[in-house]
């Protein structure tokens, strides 16, 4: 009855969704990858993606991420294993830990957080964008590509064409995408702009993709 008392007072959201799980799938992706992908970098890319966004960074800190996992790993313990916690986060906290006890594991990847929160943030050049970062610092141009790849025609028209599609309300959507547009410039200055990611997107078509938006702005919302 204890047991089911204490996971009952254990705020399960917070294995659910959140840095916890987010963490922990970055753990998984090393933990499996044979030695390709470094846990370290995995943890310098989240502290990169978190500081570069200040609603982010305002909502869940480094820091409070780190706390979030301690607080994981004093729940696991005290509990004495992972039964009674969600599945998906004893999915993902076993397979994250292995052979280690996941308790000891999550305090260990707190620390690991921790540590890394001591670091400079890492330039691009120095640390290359991951394809999970890729997608949510730039996700309104990834919805774009799909858009491209299935009704193709010019860049342009297909930006106009989403902006009037969603007018009045298209404010967002515009943000978005000058927003994200402006963004990989400044980050990614070269002639090939984000051409790794998407084959369109390079610094031409990252502005044809502002100079769209401000015309729609200018003739419709001034």
């Amino acid at each position: 009855m204890r047991e089911v008392r204490d996971v009952q007072a254990t705020p399960v959201s917070l294995f659910s969704d959140g840095p916890v799980p987010r963490l922990l799938d970055l753990a998984v992706s090393a933990q499996e990858s044979g030695g390709e992908i470094s846990l370290d970098d995995e943890i310098r890319r989240y502290i990169r993606l978190v500081r570069g966004d200040w609603v982010a960074d305002w909502n869940c800190s480094v820091h409070a991420a780190s706390g979030a996992l301690e607080f994981a790993a004093d729940s696991v313990e005290r509990l004495g294993s992972l039964d009674g916690f969600p599945p998906e986060f004893r999915e993902k906290a076993a397979r994250a830990a292995g052979d280690m006890d996941p308790a000891e594991y999550l305090r260990t990847l707190a620390g690991l957080v921790r540590i890394m929160d001591r670091e400079i943030v890492r330039e691009y050049t120095e640390l290359p964008m991951a394809g999970w970062e890729f997608l949510r610092v730039f996700p309104y141009l990834f919805g774009l590509d799909a858009i491209l790849m299935d009704e193709g025609g010019p860049l342009a028209d297909s930006v106009r064409e989403r902006l009037e599609n969603e007018h009045p309300y298209c404010q967002e959507l515009a943000a978005g995408y000058a927003t994200e547009a402006q963004r990989a410039l400044v980050l990614f200055p070269g002639v090939d702009g984000l051409r790794a990611r998407l084959s369109w997107a390079t610094r031409d078509g990252l502005r044809v993709i502002i100079d769209t938006v401000n015309d729609h702005m200018q003739r419709e919302h001034s």
